[in-house]
């Protein structure tokens, strides 16, 4: 595995980097005056509100407040993630990307050579055999694929493009015939899952055969399985690629790649259940769909999702398969609820999928559904209650017995406080005793009114000035702006600053930082851990009125800087004193410390 990449060189990238030059290549920009302006990529607007400052290397939206450097472009967007970000810009620059690494052997080194090249040839062999199947729809062989695309799936020609649509001849070795005298062996077909072999014979044949062809790609673009719609009665109709060196089911998803091409800040990410419904929404202008690759969406698949996007709505057949399909999702989901994401669940109309439906109904219609897709806080409450009677103590105490080992599974956060609200209100327990480390089991109680458990939640719990900026940073770091250069915190009697002060100065350093750079600039680091902590518990505020409670809080601590520095000033003199007779300046400096300092301190 590739070490981390070194901070020295990310810092030195991004001050070498020309931000006119990185946004000028994805956007157009006319120069007025100092800066330069064009429409916003991130929002829809008629006039040029995006400016681009060369001199203070930083881009800002008047329109949308969307803002940051070089780094926080590609990655807002190019859809990528920070170490991409920092890769493509480096090749920008025609640098490559250090690791730090330990000191490899000779052999070693020769080892990861020789697996780097047999990678490459494994790419090589996908792409030639996307090129073929690609190639066959303009063959005769390929004809009846290309009514199935075009005719039947109402296809436009730029879609097909767009995912590489293919179709795979009827014919047993079409496909290893051509790879062959490309240079591709039997063997290396076999390996990537492009031939199949008979067990009793040991006969190899084309696994893929007279089918609609699909490239799965992963995030770099480069092609590593195929899935296959028959064009006959065959079964199975859905094929997919099987595992191989290149492919894992459950860490790929089928689209995203093609989401990301898509220019413009990307809010959500919709999760549907196959290949067809993701090209169909493309076709009608809904570029932001995924799938799942004949699997649940596991947690790989949504940390991967949430390192691009905070929203993810799942899209699920009505019947009772996609009822059990949405408890497998829910309870993948809830471990990553962290405030600031999103999930909602999305249940279409009996014997409709999205590709019907958006068909049918049209890309508006659709949209419209999925705006108004259940949240997760009400789809679980609805799925727990499901046939109890909350009317009668067993209906409450089952119900309170089901949700503790989802709650358990919810991190500490604003949705886990309100579905204990909300479980609190519908069994009449105590919200304590529904969690699932509570002893013993839940009793209905008499619950004193809300706020008086307000006041005991609050008992005991102070949060220190730098605590409140840390989280408040970690949630919007660009605000490290209103965080006064001259605002010395080293004299505070504070451990947290060890943590803190190098998080503050590369922001001050950096500004337009996104939480998401941010977090992946420090990963792996103390100050990382820090953060990734205070994230978690970053509450959904509004940006104004953050702004105002960190110029409250730098306030403060300059008053307690102000204080330090009399106090220190004040002790001076009084050494002063005792050494030699102070001047008439220093006696009157002398007495008006004292009436500024408490007498604790004289």
């Amino acid at each position: 595995m590739a070490g981390r990449i070194p901070r020295q060189f990310i810092d030195d990238l991004t001050a070498r980097s020309d931000i006119v030059e990185v946004v000028s290549s994805r956007l157009t920009l006319k120069k007025k005056g100092k800066d330069y302006w064009g429409l916003c990529p991130f929002h829809n607007e008629k006039s040029p509100s995006f400016s681009v400052s060369s001199d203070k290397q930083f881009y800002y939206c008047f329109g949308c407040g969307a803002s940051g450097n070089a780094l926080s472009f590609l990655m807002e967007h190019d859809h990528l993630d920070f170490v991409e970000a920092v890769e493509a810009l480096a090749r920008t620059q025609g640098l490559d990307v250090p690791r730090e690494e330990g000191i490899q052997s000779s052999a070693s080194q020769q080892e990861d050579r020789r697996r780097k090249e047999m990678q490459a040839q494994q790419y090589r062999a996908m792409q030639l055999a996307s090129d073929f199947y690609q190639k066959q729809l303009q063959q005769p062989e390929g004809l009846a694929g290309l009514t199935y695309l075009k005719e039947k799936r109402s296809l436009s020609e730029g879609v097909i493009q767009t995912f590489a649509l293919g179709v795979a001849p009827d014919a047993w070795d079409a496909l290893k015939n051509h790879l062959t005298q490309s240079g591709i062996t039997e063997a290396q077909q076999l390996e990537l899952g492009l031939l199949a072999q008979k067990e009793e014979t040991g006969r190899v044949y084309d696994r893929f055969r007279n089918r609609v062809m699909f490239p799965i790609r992963n995030v770099q673009g480069q092609i590593i399985a195929f899935g296959g719609r028959v064009l006959d009665d065959s079964k199975p109709k859905y094929l997919n690629s099987p595992e191989t060196p290149l492919f894992h089911k459950g860490q790929e998803l089928y689209g995203l790649y093609e989401v990301r091409q898509q220019r413009g800040r990307l809010e959500r990410l919709l999760v549907v259940e196959g290949y067809m419904d993701v090209v169909a929404l493309a076709q009608q202008g809904i570029h932001w769909s995924v799938a799942t690759l004949g699997t649940a969406t596991s947690e790989d698949h949504l940390k991967r999702i949430f390192r691009l996007v905070n929203e993810v709505v799942f899209c699920f057949d009505g019947d009772n398969a996609g009822q059990q399909a949405a408890q497998r999702a829910l309870d993948n989901v809830l471990p990553l609820m962290v405030d600031g994401r999103h999930a909602r669940f999305l249940f279409l109309p009996q014997g409709e999928d999205p590709d019907t439906l958006v068909r049918k109904e049209g890309a508006g219609l659709f949209e419209q559904r999925v705006n108004q897709a259940l949240p997760l806080g009400e789809f679980l409450l609805r799925h727990l209650r499901t046939g109890l009677d909350l009317n009668q103590i067993d209906g409450q105490t089952t119900l309170a017995e089901l949700a503790r080992p989802k709650l358990q599974r919810l991190p500490e956060g604003l949705l886990k406080k309100r579905l204990l609200i909300s479980l609190s209100r519908l069994t009449g327990f105590e919200e304590a005793s529904l969690l699932p480390s509570a002893q013993p089991a839940p009793q209905a109680v008499n619950r004193p009114p809300p706020a008086t458990r307000q006041a005991i939640a609050r008992q005991g719990q102070t949060t220190s000035p730098i605590e409140k900026l840390f989280r408040l940073l970690a949630r919007f770091p660009e605000l490290a702006r209103e965080v006064p250069q001259d605002l010395d915190l080293s004299t505070l009697d504070e451990p947290l600053l060890k943590t803190f002060q190098p998080v503050l100065d590369y922001l001050q350093k950096n500004p337009g930082t996104t939480p998401q750079v941010l977090l992946a600039y420090w990963t792996g680091t103390e100050e990382g851990e820090a953060l990734w902590q205070r994230a978690r518990l970053a509450l959904e505020l509004d940006k104004s009125a953050v702004e105002m409670e960190i110029r409250d809080i730098c306030r403060q601590l300059k008053a307690q800087q102000g204080e330090r520095n009399n106090d220190q000033r004040y002790r001076e003199l009084l050494h002063a004193m005792n050494e030699r007779e102070l001047t008439h300046e220093e006696h009157q400096e002398l007495a008006e410390l004292m009436k500024e300092l408490p007498p604790s301190n004289w």
